[in-house]
């Protein structure tokens, strides 16, 4: 058995510094060879071989164009366990590819859910599409909202203002802030604009005589390093809601909380500089 694993081990190690071979004649802009080299790694059984073979079919890069060829690396690269080849055949079968398949939304969610399971984000975003929009969206609405989030944390960020929208629209504000600040946090700014607006209607919304109320609840949990507490704070101060009106305090409590990683605060802070405050 030692024996074996030692074979596997070293097999790996040479076809791993093949790869990084072509990767660099790749790089250099010579096709023909780097395909060679390619093609040699994964006729014995490297995924990424495979993979760059299927690229480079595709893109006609050293070699005449064949989408079929392609098509068929990838199927070899996805069963040795590439996340992108996995991908390429979902989007195949789901919205149609490099060559002409019967629409087949089952085989469209294996390949996705394989290289979503690998850490491939655009896979899982496009998994979660397929249960809302077209495989039994009813049946699979929390597997869709789950499947936005598991792309929103390996970064796909439209994940998470889509995994947001579905909180929104069940009422459920306190998760759809979470989801649309994760992304708002890594400078995505649709979900930075309706994060601002959930905001600014609890403010709004609340009753005159809860003003004062609130400043003091804001100020401790601001103090505490609650940046959405901050941002609520900064628009009592923009405001003159439960204090006097003053967007140099403003300001300060979005650099705050800007400082503290809140995005959100970082675009009212520039643009009350821009402004002169």
């Amino acid at each position: 058995m030692k024996k074996v694993v030692l074979f596997l081990f070293f097999i790996t190690m040479i076809f791993g510094n093949e790869i990084d071979k072509a990767d660099d004649v790749y790089s250099d802009g010579n096709y023909s060879l780097a395909f060679k080299l390619y093609f040699d790694a994964c006729d014995h059984n490297s995924s990424e071989g495979c993979y760059k073979v299927g690229f480079m079919y595709e893109n006609k890069q050293g070699i005449k164009q064949d989408f079929k060829k392609a098509f068929d690396m990838y199927e070899k690269s996805c069963a040795l366990g590439h996340k992108k080849a996995c991908y390429k055949l979902g989007v195949c079968y789901d919205k149609g590819g490099i060559i002409e398949l019967k629409q087949d939304l089952k085989k469209a969610q294996s390949y996705y859910q394989k290289s979503c399971e690998r850490g491939y984000s655009l896979a899982c975003y496009d998994l979660a599409s397929l249960y809302q929009y077209s495989l039994n969206p009813k049946e699979n609405k929390q597997k869709s909202l789950d499947t936005y989030k598991d792309a929103c944390l390996k970064g796909a960020l439209l994940g998470c203002y889509k995994a947001a929208n579905i909180y929104y629209k069940d009422k459920d504000n306190d998760n759809a802030k979470k989801w649309y600040k994760i992304g708002c946090d890594n400078k995505d700014s649709q979900a930075c604009f309706r994060l601002v607006d959930i905001y600014i209607k609890d403010v709004a919304l609340a009753k005159p005589e809860d003003y004062k109320n609130m400043f003091k609840s804001y100020t401790k949990e601001c103090d505490a390093g609650d940046t959405q507490k901050c941002y609520k704070l900064a628009i009592l101060y923009s405001t003159g809601r439960g204090v006097k009106q003053s967007y140099t305090k403003a300001k300060n409590i979005y650099a705050k909380a800007c400082d503290l990683g809140a995005n959100a605060s970082c675009i009212e802070f520039l643009m009350l500089q821009d402004m002169g405050f």
